[in-house]
């Protein structure tokens, strides 16, 4: 009778303990984190990197998560501002900087939490990057030399290239000297134009326009913002516009060897997966290079330029939109 008893006990605490366990198992599979999202400015490239996060994110937390996403439309002052709110917040789990503004604001405040980044060129020269750092995610920095290589052989005549850029941008400012050394060792000319609002972006690209051959822009916020109209511009003045974002080619570039924002914005929420549940740190982990080897072409502004694709560049993988 004894043994009936200790056994009986024995299977009634192994149930009990195990349906503990299924329910402590179930309560942590449902735990739901949130990520706040500071997003520099609405352009294409934005917005994609944010809801490649987003949706691999969600895949890989069985929904589990929730978002909080703020947008600093291309205001410093603003996303500073966010990133207080943010700061503030202690139900924040961690933090998505998309583009370099959002990066440094969110960085200046948060020290303890991770901050996840894309978009940000070279997140070392912005002192992001150090032994107990807290960023981790993916750079935009393209393959400046493989974009300068198509340029020469999509546009063979082409003897002085105008770079735009916008001058408070730091991202821009680092790219646009790299095109510049780059530029040089291929023997041509290179014009810099400087734009320092979108009042004076009209105004800028027209002097481009006039002095130069073919028009090259690095990754900016304010030329993503306004690409519509610059390539209006440059059509109107059948000059060549190069950019070094894939997605501003619908908007009537011509042709990029860039950067695929919405897999950028995908790797940087794996990234992100592995620091919220597999506990890795972000110092762990390298910030990696988004993956640039295609190029896009605008099949209707190479027509309007007249201009064609060279068996050279055919053997390349070419995406026509």
């Amino acid at each position: 009778m004894k043994k009936i008893i200790l056994t009986t006990l024995m299977i009634t605490t192994l149930i009990v303990s195990f349906i503990v366990i299924k329910r402590t198992q179930k309560t942590n599979s449902s735990t739901t984190l949130t990520i706040g999202i500071l997003q520099t400015a609405s352009h294409p490239a934005l917005d994609a990197s944010r809801d490649g996060f987003i949706e691999e994110l969600k895949n890989k937390m069985d929904n589990n998560i929730e978002f909080i996403t703020q947008n600093a439309q291309g205001s410093v002052a603003q996303a500073h501002t966010i990133a207080q709110q943010f700061h503030a917040n202690k139900n924040i789990t961690g933090f998505f900087a998309i583009a370099t503004p959002a990066a440094q604001a969110m960085s200046a405040l948060e020290k303890e939490r991770p901050i996840f980044i894309a978009a940000v060129t070279d997140p070392n020269a912005l002192g992001l990057l150090h032994p107990t750092t807290n960023v981790c995610g993916v750079k935009d920095m393209i393959n400046v030399k493989a974009e300068i290589e198509m340029l020469t052989q999509l546009i063979p005549h082409a003897k002085t290239v105008g770079l735009i850029y916008t001058s408070g941008e730091t991202n821009s400012n680092a790219l646009v000297q790299q095109m510049a050394i780059e530029l040089r060792s291929h023997n041509l000319n290179y014009i810099t134009f400087a734009i320092s609002n979108e009042s004076d972006l009209q105004t800028v690209v027209e002097l481009a326009c006039r002095k130069t051959d073919v028009i090259l822009a690095p990754t900016d916020n304010t030329i993503a913002s306004a690409i519509s109209l610059i390539a209006e511009i440059t059509l109107k003045n059948k000059k060549p516009l190069i950019v070094s974002d894939n997605m501003l080619i619908k908007f009537g570039a011509l042709a990029a060897r860039g950067v695929d924002y919405k897999a950028s914005g995908r790797k940087a929420a794996q990234i992100a997966y592995e620091v919220v549940t597999n506990n890795k740190k972000p110092h762990e982990l390298p910030v990696e290079q988004a993956k640039n080897e295609q190029i896009v072409i605008n099949k209707k502004s190479l027509k309007i330029l007249e201009l064609t694709i060279p068996e050279t560049l055919k053997k390349d993988d070419i995406i026509f939109v």
